[in-house]
C-alpha cells in the first residue's frame, strides 16, 4: 500500500498492510528546524506516513465583517525571555483586549488575560456583524498533489464551537458561567456552531477532503467540566458539523488530550471517525486495551505514546512500550501509531528525546505489519 492508501484504510477502521505511523507537525514544508530535531524530521519524512493540517483561514472571530479591527502592542513582561502581546479588538459596541506571553525563543506561549470576561464583553463580540467566510481553497489541491501517495492533507476546521468560546473566556470564566450563566454559553456556542457549519459547508462545496479535523473537546471534559457539559456543548454541536462531513463522504478526526474515560463513547455519538491521542495513564485514564474494547469497532485510535515518555524514558523501555502498544492497538485494524503531542513543543531536542523518537519509528515499522 502507499501511505495514502494505508492512512485512509486505518482511518476508516480497516486493516492496512501495516500500522500507519504519523508524527504530528512533521511535513515536507518545514523550515528553520533546530539541528537537534532535524534527524527526527528526516527519518519520519523518509519512512513514516504524513498527515498535514491545511486551513485557508476563517476570519477574525469567524466573520469577515469589516466592522472589527485588531491591533497589537508588544512590551517586555515580568517573565524572562517573554514579551507581552496586548491585542485590542475594536467592535461596534466597544473594545475587547487580550494579553499573551510570547517567547522570544520559540518556547510555548501563555494567555495572561482572555478577551471575554463579562457579559458586556460577550455583547461586544456579538455586536460584530456575521459575514460568512468564503475562502479560496486552491492551496488545498496544491498541497494534496504535492503530498501525492506520501500522505493526506487534513482540512482543519476553524474551531470546535465550545473550544472557540473557551479560548475567548478562559477555563475559569467558562467554568463559572457553566454554573451561573448556562443560557449565555448555549447562545454563544449556538452562534459559533452556525459559523463553523457555514464554513464547513463552503469548503466541502469546493471539493476539499476527505479528511477533516479539529481540536478542542479537551477543554470540556473532567475535571474541567462535567460529562453533562460535554454532552451538551460538544457532542450536540460537533455532531451537527460531523454529519455534514459524513454526508459528503468525509472522515472526521478529533484531537482531545486528558482523561476521556467518562466521555469516550460520546465521541462515537457525535460522529467522530478517528480520535487522537487517548492518553495512557497517568496523564489519561484509558489504556489502549480498554479503548479498543470500548470503542475500537467505531473509532480509529490515533496514539498513544506519551510525549513525556519520549522526553524521559530510557530507550530500551521506550522500545518495549512501543512494541506493546502496537501489539494491542493493531488488533482488528483502525489504529495509527502516533505520539500524544508534536515534536515541536520546544525549540530543541535532547539526545534522549531524539533517540526515543527514532526508536518509536523503528519499532513501529518492525512490529506493525499485519
Amino acid at each position: 500500500m502507499t501511505s495514502r492508501e494505508r492512512l485512509l484504510t486505518a482511518l476508516r477502521g480497516g486493516i492496512p498492510d501495516r500500522v500507519p505511523i504519523w508524527a504530528w507537525g512533521i511535513h515536507p514544508w518545514l523550515e528553520g528546524v533546530h539541528p537537534t530535531v532535524q534527524p527526527v524530521v528526516d527519518a519520519y519524512l523518509e519512512r513514516a506516513d504524513i498527515l498535514h493540517w491545511w486551513s485557508p483561514g476563517a476570519g477574525l472571530f469567524l466573520t469577515t465583517s469589516e466592522q472589527v479591527s485588531a491591533r497589537c502592542e508588544v512590551r517586555p513582561s515580568e517573565l524572562p525571555d517573554y514579551d507581552e502581546h496586548i491585542y485590542t479588538y475594536t467592535t461596534p459596541a466597544g473594545e475587547l483586549t487580550e494579553t499573551h506571553y510570547i517567547s522570544r525563543e520559540g518556547k510555548p506561549g501563555y494567555c495572561k488575560k482572555p478577551a471575554i470576561q463579562t457579559e458586556d464583553d460577550a455583547e461586544k463580540l456579538l455586536s460584530i456583524p456575521y459575514v460568512p467566510c468564503r475562502p479560496d481553497c486552491a492551496s488545498f489541491f496544491e498541497q494534496d498533489r504535492a503530498l501525492g501517495d506520501r500522505g493526506l492533507p487534513i482540512v482543519s476546521l476553524p474551531a470546535d464551537p465550545m473550544y472557540f468560546l473557551n479560548n475567548l473566556t478562559g477555563s475559569e470564566v467558562f467554568a463559572i458561567w457553566s454554573i451561573e450563566k448556562r443560557g449565555l454559553i448555549d447562545d454563544l456556542i449556538r452562534e459559533f456552531t452556525r459559523r463553523v457549519s457555514d464554513w464547513t459547508e463552503w469548503v466541502i462545496s469546493q471539493g476539499v477532503g476527505p479528511l477533516f479535523g479539529y481540536v478542542g473537546p479537551e477543554l470540556c471534559i473532567p475535571p474541567l467540566q462535567s460529562p453533562r457539559d460535554f454532552e451538551q456543548w460538544v457532542v450536540g454541536p460537533d455532531g451537527q458539523v460531523n454529519r455534514m462531513i459524513h454526508d459528503a463522504g468525509g472522515i472526521a478526526l478529533v484531537h482531545c488530550h486528558g482523561k476521556v474515560g467518562a466521555v469516550l463513547e460520546g465521541f462515537v455519538r457525535m460522529g467522530v471517525d478517528a480520535l487522537h491521542p487517548i492518553e495512557p495513564p497517568p496523564m489519561g485514564d484509558v489504556t489502549m486495551a480498554e479503548a479498543k474494547a470500548r470503542v475500537g469497532d467505531d473509532l480509529c485510535i490515533v496514539g498513544n505514546i506519551q510525549h513525556h515518555d519520549l522526553c524521559t524514558m530510557p530507550e530500551d523501555l521506550m522500545r518495549r512500550m512501543v512494541a506493546e502498544t502496537v501489539e494491542v492497538g493493531k488488533q482488528g485494524g483502525g489504529f495509527i501509531l502516533c505520539p500524544t503531542a508534536t515534536l515541536f513543543g520546544w525549540p530543541y531536542a535532547t539526545d534522549r528525546e531524539r533517540d526515543n523518537w527514532l526508536a518509536l519509528l523503528d519499532v513501529g515499522l518492525k512490529t506493525g505489519a499485519y
